[in-house]
């Protein structure tokens, strides 16, 4: 007889619609645990809730604005918008992060508003980020987020679940980023669209915190619904599911030959092993975001060009993705590192990765970024070629001033 799982995002979605079970495609409502929103759609929220006669949220404990993508705000008309947001966030009665707390998805994290099982909406697409400890985590546009932060509920549709198991003992020098990259690669966006996408194996259940929310943080450039991360292997709280069965969909992926990937413009999914690109030029390295902006990751950056300084061709930028992150980095050494070796280091934030404010890159340039996307004109310049990597291929890129081969890279 065939074995079924019984996939996460049926248990969650069941037990937030009052249900015994939900089957895949089903159309239903749900109650939210959680919304979150950012500042780049909430003069958009603030409209909605203006015409539809709305002044209130469900649950001001559970509703909160986190403004991250102009922390330091570029002109006057965004400064206009941002004032009208921050006014509407604060007559809400809800908690407001104001600029310099971080991203929201990183915010989330350290708050603990991804709870194991909970249903979490953000105003982000990256929301997704919260499957790294098991919450289904949705990024949502304007109206619905107005309308779950308004009545405490959502609909949606019941993905279906895929798993990609991914095993094999990883080069010294292969982070997460660069299996994210091998993956579209491999299987492209279409293959995971609008489904859920459980990440299972031997490499997946060894990540660490914030390898795990790199991870997830990329479901969206995946083309998934949610992604789940399995449980740290000695956490004691994180929800824990069977694995696949016999007739369930699998992807299988062994890292074990796999080397750093880059991906090239304009697109994620178009990846490369850095050796293809070595010797090529870079001039401008962007680290940071909520992928790789994380203190795992700049702790790595640092580790790199300590004692060393960059390539002084090279516009090096380092933006922390909170200010806990930013604050640990302070008292490890971390900036003082960076600062000596030549890098910008910024205020917490989204930083240059969404093209609203600085740093924007230069006509013409090549940019090396640990972004989660690379889309023509995403940091602000369609005329800027952007490539994705590790933050261990960007900080290494930075010494050099080029695309580094497998002796560059400061392992």
């Amino acid at each position: 007889m065939a074995r079924h799982a019984f996939p996460l995002v049926n248990r969650i979605i069941a037990e937030h619609a009052g249900r015994e079970s939900v089957e895949t495609g089903e159309l239903l409502f749900a109650d939210v645990d959680r919304v979150y929103v950012q500042d780049g759609n909430s003069p958009t929220i603030a409209r909605l809730y203006r015409e539809h006669g709305l002044d209130s949220v469900f649950d001001p404990d559970r509703v909160a604005f986190v403004f991250d993508h102009s922390v330091l705000v570029p002109n006057r008309d965004m400064a206009d918008r941002i004032g009208e947001a921050e006014r509407f966030a604060r007559n809400l009665g809800v908690r407001v992060y104001g600029r310099g707390a971080g991203i929201s998805h990183l915010v989330a994290m350290e708050e603990g508003w991804f709870v194991p099982g909970d249903l979490v909406l953000g105003s982000d697409s990256h929301t997704c980020v919260g499957g790294a400890r098991q919450s289904l985590a949705l990024g949502m546009g304007a109206t619905d987020i107005a309308a779950a932060m308004a009545t405490g509920r959502t609909w949606l549709k019941v993905p279906e679940t895929v798993w990609l198991r991914v095993s094999g003992t990883p080069h010294p020098a292969l982070r997460p980023k660069d299996v994210l990259l091998e993956v579209l690669r491999r299987f492209g966006s279409e293959t995971f669209l609008y489904r859920s996408v459980q990440w299972t194996g031997s490499w997946a259940e060894s990540l660490s915190e914030d390898s795990a929310g790199s991870v997830a943080s990329m479901g969206v450039e995946m083309g998934a619904k949610c992604v789940f991360l399995p449980p740290r292997p000695r956490s004691s709280e994180g929800l824990r599911s069977t694995e696949a069965g016999t007739d369930d969909l699998v992807y299988d992926l062994d890292v074990s030959e796999l080397m750093p990937m880059v991906a090239l413009p304009h697109s994620p999914s178009d990846t490369v092993p850095v050796d293809r690109l070595a010797g090529k030029r870079v001039d401008y390295v962007f680290i940071g975001t909520c992928t790789n902006g994380r203190l795992e990751d700049i702790a790595e950056a640092a580790r790199v060009v300590r004692g060393r300084e960059i390539d002084p061709t090279v516009h090096f930028v380092v933006t922390p993705g909170s200010r806990d992150t930013y604050l640990d980095a302070v008292a490890a050494g971390h900036v003082d590192t960076l600062v000596r070796a030549g890098a910008l280091v910024t205020p917490p934030g989204c930083g240059a990765c969404v093209g609203t404010q600085g740093s924007v890159p230069e006509t013409g340039s090549t940019v090396l970024t640990t972004m989660n996307r690379n889309f023509k004109g995403r940091m602000g310049n369609g005329g800027a070629d952007i490539y994705l990597s590790s933050p261990l291929v960007a900080a290494s890129a930075a010494l050099v001033g080029h695309f580094p081969d497998g002796e560059e890279l400061r392992l």
